[in-house]
């Protein structure tokens, strides 16, 4: 499945829905710049005199602006379907936002029957989602980079190369949709820290590179990703939107073949790094236990079951999810470190975190 993606010409005139589109932007607006003039109106109020109005209106102010930033940190500890986290200097970064053209290709979910406030939250959910495949670009370009450095075969540096393009176009559909619900031209800006970092002496307890190579792969690309795939799949189920539904369907599949990649540059490391490699592994396997999903926030005005039905998954689905990920992704890598007996070792042939028995990897069908 692949989405056919087009560039964002621009249009001349008006279209039929630019009225709407502008008078929901400016509703949007209103409702972010309501709470500073009320704050400030009731502080005018209260130095002209009037304590009692003044307080109403000061206090009515900073309810309304903590709603907003409520809303908008709560959105950004969502745990969506991300897939490979770019890190630098052990931080996981992202995009500055930005309002532009050139990320965004033409999708546009439903928007009939959405309130203005659930197309905020919509539109806060998709633009995290965004930033975080946006960022999964130049991870695979760095982690390409990593691979030529220690000599990797061309087959891992061409599929590093093909989900890092499998990113672009998750970002590009990712972006669309939270234009279309917010109403707002969102975009992706500058990753400052990335043209910042420069090469650092790695700490005695992080190993050589053959260590680090592999706790990332296990970590963010058999773990990270294989949950984004199954968190991915199981939204695709959930959702009622035809276009939300397939955005996450084919999210789902090339985020399990990103997994599988992982796989193979462990295979790779474990096959050219020695003892070295095996023992990060075994050192990953007890990092696992500490990878658990964050607390997704109750949302005022929105319920799960809204949610699901368009796209983001309830808390309670999201930890099973989870713990069914890390039981795959330890027995897979304990077959790593441990070779099973034949009849153990069938029950970890499935890909991690796989949501369908029909999936292929790249390892097994060298397709991308």
């Amino acid at each position: 499945m692949r989405w056919h993606i087009g560039c964002c010409m621009p249009t001349h005139g008006r279209s039929k829905g630019s009225g709407k589109v502008e008078l929901f932007v400016m509703l949007v607006l209103f409702i972010v710049l309501l709470g500073p003039m009320l704050f400030v109106s009731g502080i005018v109020v209260m130095v002209k005199g009037s304590g009692s109005r003044g307080g109403l209106l000061t206090l009515l102010g900073a309810t309304t602006m903590g709603l907003v930033y409520w809303a908008y940190s709560a959105i950004s500890h969502m745990n969506f379907s991300k897939g490979r986290v770019l890190r630098l200097k052990g931080r996981a970064r992202v995009a500055r936002r930005a309002l532009g053209d050139g990320w965004a290709d033409g999708a546009t979910p439903r928007l009939e029957g959405l309130t203005p406030w659930q197309r905020t939250v919509l539109g806060e959910a998709w633009m995290y989602s965004a930033g975080m495949e946006h960022a999964s670009v130049p991870a695979f370009a760095k982690l390409s980079l990593k691979l030529s450095a220690l000599g990797a075969p061309s087959e891992l540096l061409e599929a590093c190369h093909l989900a890092a393009l499998d990113e672009v176009r998750h970002a590009r559909r990712c972006f669309a949709l939270a234009r279309a619900y917010s109403g707002l031209p969102w975009s992706a800006g500058t990753i400052p820290e990335l043209g910042q970092e420069r090469p650092s002496r790695p700490s005695p307890g992080e190993g050589d590179d053959w260590s680090r190579l592999v706790r990332g792969s296990l970590l963010d690309g058999c773990l990270g990703e294989g949950l984004a795939a199954s968190v991915a799949a199981e939204a695709s189920r959930r959702a009622s939107d035809p276009v939300v539904r397939e955005t996450l369907a084919v999210i789902a599949e090339d985020e399990e073949r990103h997994a599988e990649l992982a796989w193979d540059v462990i295979a790779f490391c474990l096959e050219r790094g020695g003892g070295k490699a095996k023992q990060a592994l075994r050192q990953a396997l007890d990092a696992l236990e500490t990878q658990r999903t964050p607390t997704l926030p109750s949302i005022p005005g929105v319920d799960e079951a809204f949610l699901a039905s368009n796209g983001v998954l309830p808390q309670a689905e999201l930890g099973r999810l989870m713990e069914e990920c890390i039981q795959r992704t330890r027995e897979r890598a304990s077959e790593c470190v441990e070779p099973l007996a034949p009849l153990q070792r069938a029950r970890v042939m499935m890909p991690p975190c796989s949501s369908s028995p029909n999936s292929s990897s790249i390892a097994s069908t060298g397709k991308t």
